[in-house]
């Protein structure tokens, strides 16, 4: 008899196990009203790369397995690739989501502290974080992480929800406000690596003398000290009417000892270059660069995106870096005496 109950405790013990999970897997059990048996994709960092499951739910219903000794970033997606949930996870982890297909607001998450208190802000939070302009959901978070440095919920909202687009100074300051055992590796590396680059010394140092040969004959100089100011412009196509407008106004009012405008295309091939500069009238230098922001002449700016601008003053300083051509312009024509134009362009860039 004593064997007999010793045998029962141990498939006790397994059943329990199976059913809740162990430390070599972490599980999040889903019950989401609407899905059926539409499946669900979840992905998750690892250390060699991105690992992607694919799971097929019975009437909205399947728990989601995956292993991963250190904490995680987690992130949950319809089959159609829409974004249901994300989270922190590791093994030995047992969480249960429960929601309403398509209404976000009935999201819960339960199991784990730091998942948890990161949906429900993101609950409470969804129509700012939803709607609200990039200094808005940015100053939100700002002040969340903050109150909680020790708190994993800050890196899961600087990583899943903190818009860094001009705002990397930022970025970087709150990630080294959140306490280290709140921010594992593999849930900050995609997210730090970028930053780190745009706040390097060499991205927003000086910004050297560079030349550019477009051709046998064409060659593009820049260099500091010959203008008050430069606007370095970077795109990968043809510059819209209304930024190319504004452009041509600021190179009409100041002489080019004032400023100089130089815009450079990382085009991948120069036919395609050579078709857009031929075609337009731009009264400004123009370069392109094989290779694009990797190029010799302008791989120490560290380019992020396109498009991208960069005012420099005599000395080479950088005075603005950032993807708002609005924001430079408007710069520029306060350092350099003009009157702002008050028109919708800025609205227009977001």
């Amino acid at each position: 008899m004593r064997k007999l109950f010793g045998i029962f405790a141990l498939l006790g013990v397994l059943l329990a196990a199976v059913a809740c999970g162990n430390d070599e897997e972490f599980v999040i059990r889903c019950d989401i009203k609407g899905l059926g048996t539409r499946g669900l994709e979840m992905v998750y960092v690892t250390r060699s790369g991105i690992s992607r499951l694919t799971f097929h739910p019975v009437d909205g219903k399947v728990d989601l397995r995956a292993s991963s000794p250190q904490p995680t970033l987690v992130e949950v997606y319809t089959i159609d690739g829409t974004l249901l949930f994300s989270c922190v996870a590791s093994n030995g982890d047992h969480m249960e989501v429960k929601m309403q297909l398509d209404d976000p607001s009935t999201l819960t998450l339960s199991g784990q502290n730091a998942s948890r208190d990161y949906t429900a802000f993101v609950v409470e939070h969804d129509s700012l974080l939803t709607h609200g302009s990039d200094a808005e959901v940015n100053r939100m978070i700002a002040e969340a992480v903050r109150a909680n440095p020790s708190n994993m919920m800050s890196t899961l909202l600087m990583v899943t929800r903190f818009r860094p687009d001009g705002y990397e100074l930022l970025a970087d300051s709150l990630l080294n406000e959140i306490s280290s055992d709140a921010r594992p590796f593999l849930v900050v590396r995609s997210f730090a690596a970028p930053i780190g680059e745009q706040v390097s010394t060499s991205a927003r140092g000086e910004v050297r003398a560079f030349t550019i040969y477009n051709g046998k004959d064409t060659i593009v100089r820049y260099s500091p000290g010959m203008q008050s100011y430069a606007l370095l412009v970077f795109d990968d196509k043809r510059i819209p009417d209304s930024i190319s407008r504004r452009l041509r106004d600021l190179r009409k009012s100041l002489n080019k000892r004032r400023l100089q405008v130089v815009e450079v295309s990382f085009v991948p091939d120069s036919a395609v270059w050579h078709s857009i500069v031929d075609s337009d009238s731009a009264i400004w230098l123009q370069a392109w660069v094989p290779g694009g922001p990797s190029s010799a002449q302008v791989r120490r700016l560290a380019v992020p995106r396109t498009p991208y601008y960069i005012v420099a003053d005599s000395l080479g300083r950088q005075c603005y870096r950032g993807s708002l051509f609005y924001a430079a312009d408007t710069l520029l024509r306060s350092r350099l005496g003009l009157n702002a134009v008050k028109d919708t362009l800025g609205s227009c860039e977001n």
